[in-house]
């Protein structure tokens, strides 16, 4: 529309040309509801949409309505896709309808409550007084709206093509700026749209899924890219802002960012919120709940911010990712002390002002909505200390010495963190910085096929103090070797045996390939076993089981002895042999006669909390071995503490119980079951899903 002229402003004045909508209409689907109305000529309006649970007939009405927000023009207008694409897009606000036409305007309300609501739309023009006159079937609605509390959907626009022969299907989520029970919010202004690109796949057994993050300062247009895996589907993820910052790394802003203003301040008070990361997590759900991908075959794979989003995912849901490759990502946001002075997340680097600016000055540390701090929950190093039990996905990670973008020294404590948590993990270093991954030492060993090797239903050996592995140093020029590895010569079958009382996996060590020629593997190596992902293995907190290494060449028995499982109820088992043709470790095997005791008859210190799967989509059988006789108490409470239902309580007896964890009425996310018997507590993360 164009802009109003002088003499059309002089006819706004005396009332001949509209000064409000019209034609509102309401639909509700998804737990949301859609408004649209015909705008008045020009360009330069305020919009600002009012609910109420009464009809709104006069300016009275609208004094004890709720404003849900203001927008200006064009919000027909898909902004994002039209700018990438240099095609004009409008909205489509359901599926099977028409696109939006340019004289039109769109609203996307969210529910609080189950109920009917009535809404008007007001205008007005830039340097004119708002028009709050109302009238029913004109700009407010004449009858009400019947609304529910549901997860609301991306909804279909368009399919098109990017490239030569990429097609994926457009999708919009309309979010808002407040919580409701089935929808948190997911940006700081009402209605704020964001899109995404769902490239169709296959069906199973080649319906495996890759979630997609664009780097910085792109678009999700650059994830709609497969890795060429026969039948894969993609799901490409949009992170943008319209300001100088481009991009939340993936995880959100202060509640007081302005995505309006080019440069915000910097501020020392208030909370980050998790906008990005909620979008994410919500979307994904969706897209598996909604296509033909296999939710056991959930793959990442990114470079530079695209791996920071991996990266959160993987550390923050693990049980949503089967397997992630991060190239030159960040693993932790609050290290500041890069050897090389003039790095960017250094003080007074150009991109720690880029954070300090979405979540607050680095010494501040502000609280999130999560939970935590942000400095906590965006520093992985800290993160996988505290996993426990949770199994990190099988993480392939690729960094520079020489990434003065986003470093190289805060690597070093997070290879010692996930050593030390026995999280595995394969990393892989060379002489590359943040731009060269495609001419760097490991280049010929970053291969997207290796995810297919990975299962979320299937458990495997985190592997740690490998005699293979080489030595990073302590982040400084001189230490370390240049270009080395840990875990990546050792290799495991993935034909792993997981049944209740043996769990079984085989080990060999692989040649690697180089830029510049082969790196060989030791005839032979010792490494650090930990069982992870379990699916049917019982391991009991302090109890003893036994192990034995075989080697393949000629079936010999090499090592054999008795583990006992820590107080989290990781069994490890140090220093096994491993040969170029292959090791074979047991656990659990029929002798000694410990073995033949059924888990549940073993008493355990604390309270054992165990899934039967996670997430839990309708319902899962729940288990718990209570250490002693006794009351006891199980409860499920949400991400912010407030405990939402009480699962049991009681007396229990010092052996197994059973109930089953449903859904119910819960909305979908993160929730944490706690176990607790006087003194003793367990803590189990669980995701619900609708």
């Amino acid at each position: 529309a164009a802009q109003l002229t002088t003499v059309e402003r002089l006819l706004v004045s005396a009332g001949i040309i509209p000064t409000r909508p019209t034609n509102l209409a309401a639909r509700h689907q998804d737990g949301q509801t859609f408004l649209t109305w015909t705008s008045p000529s020009g360009t330069g309006w305020t919009y600002r949409v009012y609910a109420a649970a009464s009809p709104m007939v006069d300016a009275a009405g609208l004094a004890g309505a709720t404003l849900l927000g203001s927008l200006g023009d064009s919000t027909w207008y898909d902004r994002r896709l039209s700018v990438l694409t240099g095609q004009s897009y409008a909205y489509r606000a359901d599926s099977a309808a028409a696109a939006l036409t340019a004289d039109q305007g769109l609203f996307v309300a969210i529910p609080l409550v189950a109920g009917s609501s009535y809404y008007a739309v007001t205008a007005q023009l830039a340097g004119y007084p708002d028009n709050l006159a109302v009238s029913a079937g004109v700009n407010a609605l004449a009858g009400p709206v019947v609304e529910q509390v549901t997860p609301p959907r991306p909804v279909w626009q368009r399919r098109i093509t990017v490239g030569t022969f990429i097609n994926p299907d457009i999708y919009t989520l309309w979010t808002s700026d407040r919580d409701s029970p089935a929808f948190p919010a997911m940006a700081n202004r009402p209605g704020a749209a964001f899109d995404c690109g769902v490239v169709r796949g296959g069906s199973p057994p080649n319906n495996a899924l890759l979630v997609n993050f664009h780097g910085r300062q792109g678009n999700f247009l650059q994830g709609v890219y497969s890795t060429g895996a026969p039948g894969e589907w993609v799901l490409s993820l949009d992170d943008p802002l319209e300001t100088q910052d481009s991009d939340t790394f993936w995880y959100g802003y202060h509640e007081a960012y302005d995505p309006t203003l080019w440069v915000n301040p910097i501020r020392t008070t208030g909370t980050v919120r998790d906008y990005t990361q909620r979008r994410t997590l919500h979307t994904l759900l969706w897209a598996r709940r909604n296509f033909g991908a296999d939710s056991n075959r959930v793959y990442t794979y990114g470079f530079s911010m695209g791996a920071i989003g991996g990266f959160i995912l993987a550390l923050h849901h693990p049980e949503l990712v089967a397997a992630l490759i991060d190239v030159v990502g960040k693993v932790d946001f609050s290290f500041a002390s890069e050897p090389y002075a003039a790095a960017l997340f250094n003080p007074g680097g150009s991109l720690r002002v880029v954070s300090d600016r979405l979540w607050g000055a680095l010494g501040a540390n502000l609280p999130t909505s999560e939970g935590g701090t942000v400095y906590e929950r965006l520093n992985g190093t800290r993160l996988v200390g505290e996993l426990g039990l949770a199994a990190m996905p099988p993480m392939i990670a690729f960094a520079g010495r020489n990434d003065f973008a986003l470093g190289w020294a805060e690597k070093i404590p997070f290879y010692h963190a996930m050593r030390d948590a026995r999280q595995g993990g394969t990393f892989f270093w060379d002489q590359r910085d943040h731009v060269s991954s495609a001419h760097a030492a490991w280049t010929p060993v970053t291969n997207p096929s290796v995810l297919y090797r990975f299962r979320s239903n299937l458990s495997f050996p985190a592997l740690s103090n490998g005699s293979a592995d080489g030595d990073p140093g302590d982040g400084t020029a001189a230490s370390g070797d240049s270009v080395g590895t840990i875990n990546g010569h050792l290799q495991w079958d993935t034909a792993v045996v997981d049944e209740a009382h043996h769990w079984q996996t085989t080990l060999r060590l692989v040649d690697l390939t180089m830029l510049w020629g082969p790196a060989p593997a030791p005839d032979s190596a010792t490494v650090d076993v930990t069982p992870r992902r379990l699916q049917a293995f019982a391991v009991v907190p302090d109890s003893a089981y036994t192990w034995q290494v075989t080697r393949l060449a000629d079936g010999a028995l090499t090592q054999s002895g008795t583990v006992v499982a820590d107080a989290v109820g990781l069994l490890t088992v140090p220093g096994v042999k491993v040969y170029r043709a292959g090791s074979r470790l047991d656990f659990g095997l029929p002798t000694p006669p410990v073995l033949a005791v059924e888990a549940e008859e073993r008493r355990p210190l604390r309270p054992v909390i165990h899934l039967s799967r996670n997430p839990v989509v309708r319902a899962a059988a729940l288990t718990v071995a209570w250490p002693e006789t006794g009351p006891a108490r199980l409860a499920l409470f949400d991400a912010a503490g407030r405990r939402a239902r009480v699962l049991f309580q009681g007396l229990v007896t010092a052996r197994t119980t059973t109930t089953t964890l449903d859904t119910g009425g819960s909305p979908a996310g993160l929730y944490f079951l706690i176990a607790r018997q006087g003194t003793l507590q367990s803590v189990q993360r669980v995701v619900l899903l609708r």
